[in-house]
């Protein structure tokens, strides 16, 4: 009687070198694509914070434009300045457990600290009398240049408005602003800031 053939247990060597291979290129697929996502992942993750960074940025000037006015009398407060590349006003501002108060608020873009970027400059009346100047807020660290323009009503007694790089008018705020900053990455934002008709009038005005 013929003994049978012994049954094989286990893998061969090949079998397994080629199980070993089969796993390697699968495990750097899977990584290539795990890197892949994760640059996506970061990539998307910057984009939404710059943007959420220049809305912030954008809305709290237009906050601060909202709730600013103007002193009559130069020796009470600072002028406010509307001009090419700076902004400056006097407004509201509430802060925590201390109710609102009256603020002089600077926008421009320069250097603070080695970072150049938008900066927004809060001080009291009376630090701005003093020469004072706070720790500069970085509200945009990526910003290049920063462009103003004003309209205001046409001379032509139209009701088109005309804009220019300069406010021409102290008795009195523009109707718009249209705020250009231009990043060192090359990328523009651009967005127009309506001011409430009438409520910025000075107060000098309103008084007589």
């Amino acid at each position: 009687m013929s003994r049978g053939h012994a049954t094989r247990n286990g893998f061969t060597f090949v079998e397994l070198l080629i199980a070993a291979t089969m796993m390697s290129v699968l495990f750097v697929g899977l990584g290539s694509h795990l890197r892949g996502g994760i640059l996506v992942w970061r990539r998307v993750t910057a984009t939404a914070e710059a943007v959420q960074r220049e809305r912030v940025g954008f809305d709290r000037m237009e906050h601060d434009l909202a709730n600013a006015f103007a002193y009559g009398a130069s020796e009470i407060a600072p002028a406010v300045t509307f001009g090419e590349h700076d902004l400056k006003v006097v407004t509201l501002q509430s802060l925590p457990e201390q109710g609102r108060r009256v603020r002089v608020v600077t926008y421009r873009c320069t250097d603070a600290e080695g970072v150049r970027g938008l900066l927004r400059i809060s001080q009291s009346i009376g630090e701005s009398r003093a020469g004072i100047a706070p720790a500069p807020q970085v509200l945009l660290p990526d910003c290049e240049t920063l462009s103003l323009r004003y309209a205001y009503q046409s001379s032509t007694g139209t009701a088109l408005l005309e804009w220019n790089e300069r406010w021409l008018y102290p008795d009195e705020f523009p109707r718009l602003i249209e705020v250009r900053v231009q990043l060192h990455s090359g990328r523009t934002m651009q967005r127009v800031l309506s001011i409430p008709i009438g409520a910025l009038k000075s107060l000098a005005a309103e008084a007589g």
